[in-house]
């Protein structure tokens, strides 16, 4: 009868103490190629710099979590410098989920959200900036046909042609144009990047209460929130106004026909028409 192979306990320590060794040796070819990295992040060398730590991240045992964070961190730090920040944003994810508590890395994520927010509103003005000068030549050959046009015998009444006058401009607004815009805003913005840098800046003055600079970038990001506010509100207000003029355009007018004045009395407004 075969006997099943039971080692003994010296063995197993034994097995034990090659593991910790070989984990050591692993560590030790991993912190060296960090090393490497800064040397060449110092020098300017951002992607050389970045397959050091990459390859330092390969070379890394699993279980190392504390040097397996500063790699992802470092890595942060070179897609930074090279502009790349929703993949800087990705490592100090990484770098957070294996040390909770990591400043730099919360740091440094804040910092990639704010300039995430920042080419996500600068590419929604691109857009918004480009459908406008296409409505606008649109409305000028609408005119210009209008003049050119003789005025045809029409049996419809007043109230038809206002009706299809409506429906026009509203159509007009959900041509591919305004489809594309659309799509734009509603890209990934199902999280508002400012409110998660503040909300990394709170998790930062948690752990570090008296941090000046983490008091101040929280002053910071709440300015520039509310001003990111008050620019939405004013190109919602702009593009409602756009409508209004587009419609009652047809008829010879515009909003400008129009003034809303406060009753100090009561604090309601009255619409008092103007030629």
């Amino acid at each position: 009868m075969e006997q099943s192979f039971v080692p003994h306990i010296e063995e197993l320590v034994e097995e034990s103490e090659v593991d910790k060794l070989e984990e050591r040796a692993a560590l030790k070819r991993a912190e060296q190629v960090k090393k490497e990295g800064n040397d060449l992040f110092k020098e300017g060398k951002y992607e050389e710099s970045l397959e050091k730590y990459m390859s330092a991240l390969s070379a890394c045992p699993p279980s190392c979590t504390r040097e397996r964070a500063v790699y992802h961190c470092n890595s942060a730090a070179c897609h930074v410098k090279l502009k790349r920040f929703a993949l800087g944003k990705e490592h100090c994810d990484k770098a957070l989920v294996l040390k909770q508590d990591y400043v730099k890395a919360l740091m440094r994520r804040i910092l990639c959200l704010e300039m995430m927010d920042d080419e996500e509103e600068e590419s929604d003005r691109s857009i918004f900036t480009h459908q406008r000068k296409g409505e606008e030549a649109e409305q000028r050959d609408r005119n210009s046909n209008d003049a050119d046009s003789q005025p045809k015998p029409s049996s419809r009444t007043e109230e038809e042609k206002e009706e299809e006058s409506t429906s026009n401009s509203v159509a007009s607004s959900e041509k591919p144009g305004a489809e594309s815009e659309n799509k734009a805003q509603g890209r990934p913005k199902a999280e508002d990047k400012l409110q998660m840098a503040l909300d990394d800046c709170e998790a930062w003055l948690k752990l570090e209460p008296e941090s000046s600079e983490a008091k101040g970038k929280k002053v910071e990001l709440e300015k520039k929130m509310k001003e990111k506010q008050e620019r939405m509100q004013q190109e919602v207000m702009g593009k409602l106004k756009d409508l209004g003029n587009t419609i009652l355009g047809k008829f010879g007018l515009s909003l400008d026909n129009f003034k809303a004045e406060k009753d100090p009395t009561t604090g309601s407004y009255s619409i008092n028409f103007k030629k």
